[in-house]
């Protein structure tokens, strides 16, 4: 039996070697959406750990049970013969950075060799998962939006919203004409505005409710920290006829909007399974029946209608999934090699025998 090791990348070897890369993580993401919808990879069922809550929280069936929690995912995915597998743990608290402690949230993503298991990489999976986040709400935009010029509304600006905005940006091109922010921090909402017009050339002005960053709005991408449908804020009525609204951060509309949508649709079928989040809740206590949730791998392959007029009220579920860890880490870890870079670490030199 010979030594075992794997290979090592920091945050900011990650960073180094494409895992912030809007433009690539884009197409890795609507790759994996298509390969999921045709059988080619599977998503593992996630493990969720919450944790100094009362015993009567950690029973609630829908939301979050609390805000300290951890999530792990894994996923494998046959891209054109090249297997990919990997394995995300990812921790989270929304108070860290309140109370001076750092980001919300860290993470590691393990990538497998697929014919003996063992790991061949270990990476900061935080900045992969941001990123391939935001682009995973871009994805509806690139699919489900309006013809024609459209106007983009924020709502939060972490980094989540970031990533969504560079990834919509890049999905749109000439078509995002500009852009409305609305954050909690007024301060902070004009400073990223700023931002935007400096990086993307793009007409962006902070508004002073999320009501404003909602109605006259082609796309609403909302990405915010609630944790329970009771915190919902958008109402239907704020939504104009051929709005998109991308469903990234769970709670932020209201059970009408979903019920009154003209279409539904999720990155995956999967999702209908995750009871405790949309849209799996909504089918659950009969808010919406299960074949109103189309899948946008569908529509991807062309097996599955998009939108049918300008017109449309279209609610896209974005919810994360390993398969696009999986596949940003493969290309990161592939660049390192390439690259001759990272650090490797033993796993074993001989395996120990008990």
């Amino acid at each position: 039996m010979s030594k075992q090791e794997f290979l090592f990348l920091s945050q900011e070897e990650v960073v180094e070697f494409g895992g912030a890369d809007i433009a690539a993580t884009v197409k890795d993401v609507d790759r994996a959406t298509s390969l999921l919808y045709r059988d080619l990879a599977i998503e593992a069922t996630t493990a969720t750990l919450f944790w100094d809550l009362p015993l009567e929280d950690l029973r609630r069936r829908v939301g979050y049970a609390g805000t300290k929690r951890v999530n792990i995912h894994a996923a494998f995915l046959d891209d054109d013969g090249v297997r990919k597998v990997g394995v995300k743990n990812i921790p989270s608290n929304p108070e860290n950075p309140a109370k001076g402690r750092g980001p919300r949230a860290s993470g590691l993503l393990t990538m497998l060799d697929p014919e003996s298991g063992y790991p061949i990489a270990l990476m900061d999976a935080a900045v992969i998962s941001c990123i391939r986040t935001g682009a995973l709400g871009a994805l509806g935009a690139k699919y489900l939006r309006r013809s024609g010029p459209c106007r983009l509304g924020l709502i939060g600006t972490g980094p989540i919203n970031r990533a969504a905005l560079d990834a919509t940006v890049e999905v749109c091109g000439a078509d995002l004409v500009d852009c409305l922010v609305y954050d909690l921090d007024g301060a902070r909402a004009a400073a990223y505005a700023k931002r935007i017009v400096a990086k993307h050339g793009l007409a962006a002005r902070a508004v002073d409710s999320a009501e404003a960053a909602v109605r006259d709005c082609d796309i609403v991408m909302p990405a915010t920290t609630l944790t329970d449908p009771s915190q919902a804020y958008i109402p239907y009525d704020w939504l104009k006829p051929g709005a998109l609204f991308v469903d990234l951060s769970i709670w932020d509309a209201t059970y009408e909007v979903f019920a009154r949508a003209d279409k539904l649709y999720a990155n995956s079928a999967q999702s209908l399974e995750r009871k405790n989040l949309t849209p799996g809740c909504l089918v659950d206590q009969g808010v919406v029946p299960a074949d109103r949730v189309l899948d946008l791998g569908g529509v991807l392959t062309g097996e599955v209608a998009g939108r049918d007029d300008d017109g449309q009220i279209i609610v896209y579920f974005a919810r994360g999934m390993a398969i696009y860890d999986a596949i940003c880490g493969h290309r990161v870890y592939q660049m390192a090699l390439a690259k001759k870079s990272g650090q490797f670490l033993t796993l074993w030199d001989e395996p120990y025998q008990y």
